[in-house]
């Protein structure tokens, strides 16, 4: 039983063989040859929230005469439809390039995932049409051209993730480094407490109001600020020892 709605144009002479092998959608980037007539079934140019395909037809009738259902007609239609992965790649490589943070990289990386997996598709169904029809040699350069551009997205995918991954790596040693920096000032901090905390309880001992045999004397004053300063040395040593 054919399908209600066929992705082909009515009007094109496909057999049969062909239209019943197709449903409502494009489904998987494929070739299919039947009855000399070949049909390649790939995907638009995908956008990264995009999760339903649409269909980039291109047939060739027994005749060598070659129609699609985008915009032109013939090889060159199709070889258009390669160039359109080309010029998203070389956007993406300059937004890539560009790219200094995270979220930077992760936006592009966004956008670049679902070209990958449609060149991985492309691809693979140029080769099929090239190994159905041996006669078009246009189908050859067509064939390298679509393997060009998923070894390139797949190289720029790797450039993107190693340019992710030394952000975050960057972003965690600055991080490290700040708080080890924010350790040893508050370290340093602990230090002057210890040396200034004996003398601070007891310049408060002797300055409250207590009778005491302690005359007031200059010299008692700086043996007291001494025995503060050396108590408060003890107790830094201390803490500097521990740490």
């Amino acid at each position: 039983m054919k399908p209600d709605i066929s992705l082909l144009p009515k009007l094109w002479p496909v057999p049969d063989s062909i239209r019943n092998r197709l449903g409502r959608e494009p489904g998987p980037q494929r070739a299919m040859f039947e009855e000399g007539h070949l049909l390649i079934i790939l995907h638009q140019l995908p956008l990264p929230d995009e999760h339903q395909r649409k269909a980039a037809l291109f047939w060739r009738s027994p005749e060598g005469e070659w129609k699609t259902n985008l915009t032109g007609n013939g090889l060159a239609a199709l070889s258009d439809h390669l160039r359109t992965f080309d010029q998203k790649l070389i956007e993406l490589e300059s937004a890539e390039n560009l790219a200094s943070t995270a979220t930077e990289y992760h936006m592009v990386l966004e956008k670049l995932a679902p070209v990958l997996r449609s060149s991985r598709g492309l691809h693979r169904a140029l080769q099929q049409a090239r190994e159905m029809l041996k006669s078009e040699r246009e189908l050859i350069n067509l064939r390298d051209q679509g393997a060009a551009i998923e070894r390139n997205a797949e190289l720029l995918l790797q450039d993107a993730q190693f340019g992710l991954n030394f952000t975050v790596a960057r972003q965690a040693e600055a991080q490290a480094a700040t708080a080890r920096q924010m350790a040893a000032t508050a370290h340093r901090l602990n230090l002057l407490a210890a040396l200034f905390l004996p003398l601070t309880a007891l310049a408060s001992i002797f300055g409250m109001e207590i009778h005491s045999k302690l005359p007031d004397t200059p010299v008692n004053f700086w043996l007291i600020c001494i025995a503060g300063l050396l108590l408060g040395l003890f107790v830094m040593g201390i803490l500097g020892k521990k740490n």
